[in-house]
């Protein structure tokens, strides 16, 4: 059957070609040793960067210049997690030595500050070992939104955590959230003011009091 369909068969445009699309990304598998495979090598990703029960995919764009430009990222337009110039050899592991560092010890860093931020520690380590379990990948990013929440609302942080923790929000809820108790607590008390001001001018106004005689005559019909 083959011989009789390969009369038939036209060659692929190599504008079709898988690895000659350079104008999207595409998405590599990182293996348990923190590698990506691209064409006939293996390319470093900081270690750390492979996750257990993760999806484990990154997204990779060649860019053009003087040689040619490996660009690795968590997200497409994401954080770049490596940069390498692509080699021309085969069976070659590219690597930056800041790659040897454990990525995820950053990222610990980072959570403990966050943690010690909050007046309940206890729930916020709880708070955030849910989003580490929730997006493994991703957590750098909302640890990262936390850690702007608590610089730009930090006097509301503790009533966000407890909410968010109770309702179980997480993500950009908790920025959601913040932005809610900032706003809910500047507006409402204008408002009262307002209110209060106005209540006092109208207590000043006094009704005529009539006598009893008044309401007798209307009564009988006399008025």
């Amino acid at each position: 059957m083959f011989l009789l369909e390969k009369q038939h068969l036209q060659p692929v445009s190599s504008l079709l070609s898988y690895e000659s699309t350079h104008t999207q990304s595409i998405t590599r598998s990182v293996s348990k040793d923190n590698t990506i495979r691209y064409k006939s090598n293996r390319y470093l990703v900081p270690l750390g960067t492979y996750q257990t029960h993760s999806e484990n995919l990154v997204f990779i764009e060649v860019k053009a210049g003087e040689s040619q430009t490996l660009i690795i990222q968590e997200q497409v337009e994401g954080e770049i997690l490596a940069e390498h110039e692509i080699s021309l050899e085969k069976g070659k592991l590219i690597q930056n030595r800041s790659h040897t560092r454990d990525r995820s010890k950053g990222i610990d860093e980072l959570k403990q500050r966050l943690i010690s931020s909050f007046t309940d520690q206890r729930q916020a380590a709880v708070y955030l070992d849910e989003i580490s379990k929730r997006y493994p990948r991703y957590r750098r990013d909302h640890f990262s939104i936390i850690q702007e929440v608590i610089q730009k609302y930090s006097a509301s942080i503790d009533a966000v955590m407890t909410r968010c923790s109770t309702e179980r929000l997480y993500s950009a809820n908790f920025r959601d959230m913040a932005h809610h108790y900032h706003t809910s607590s500047h507006v409402p008390v204008q408002e009262i003011k307002a209110l209060q001001a106005h209540s006092a001018r109208h207590s000043e106004i006094k009704a005529s009091a009539r006598s009893l005689n008044t309401y007798t005559s209307i009564l009988e019909g006399r008025a």
